[in-house]
């Protein structure tokens, strides 16, 4: 690969970076190419030599907050240990995750406010899809090791991301004025409770 190369794919990724990082502070629909160019140091013609279209630029966005959540969700899972305790650990990781970079949830959860809507639409589902995926598969094998009596883990996987949706919804609200991480894992807990008929969810 040559030298060139490797710096056009360094400026793609710190464009698309520097997008995520932005939009906690800029709404989509507010958020110019000028805009992004001017916090990197660059032209804007530089930006659209890298992304001929926004459209290229918003899917790029995407994808590279898509790679970051399945890293943290697929470390969270590597793990021996029972599937609820793993599934407490994918849950905190896709905490932690947004967190970090709140404008996830505004990229995931806003779907109509992006003009690249219909070039984006297929990374949104396969990042819901990918998340309600890996929740029901620890609820299933929980199940097959009777640490639950749910009917359908599909429907609790629902609720749980629901509940995780709610509150980074409110935790947005409220100008981010709680810490979501601990307030998620708190209703975690007691979702997780409720399915094992306990008073608190499995921390083991």
């Amino acid at each position: 690969m040559s030298e060139h190369r490797k710096c056009a794919q360094d400026r793609k990724a710190e464009i698309a970076e520097t997008t995520l990082r932005l939009l906690t502070t800029i709404p989509v629909e507010a958020l110019s190419t000028s805009r992004i160019a001017k916090e990197i140091g660059i032209t804007q013609a530089a930006i659209f030599r890298h992304f001929p279209t926004k459209d290229a630029l918003w899917l790029a966005v995407l994808e590279t907050a898509e790679a970051r959540a399945i890293a943290r969700w697929d470390q969270a899972l590597a793990t021996q240990k029972p599937p609820l305790a793993r599934l407490r650990a994918l849950l905190q990781a896709q905490l932690l995750l947004i967190a970090e970079t709140p404008a996830i949830p505004v990229l995931i959860f806003n779907a109509g406010r992006i003009t690249a809507e219909t070039t984006i639409r297929p990374v949104h589902l396969r990042v819901l899809a990918g998340l309600r995926q890996r929740v029901v598969e620890q609820l299933h094998a929980a199940a097959a090791a009777h640490q639950i009596a749910s009917p359908s883990p599909e429907d609790s996987g629902d609720l749980f991301l629901g509940l995780l949706q709610g509150t980074v919804f409110r935790w947005r609200m409220s100008e981010c004025r709680f810490d979501l991480v601990t307030e998620g894992m708190r209703l975690v807990d007691i979702q997780i409770g409720l399915i094992t008929g306990h008073s608190q969810g499995d921390k083991q």
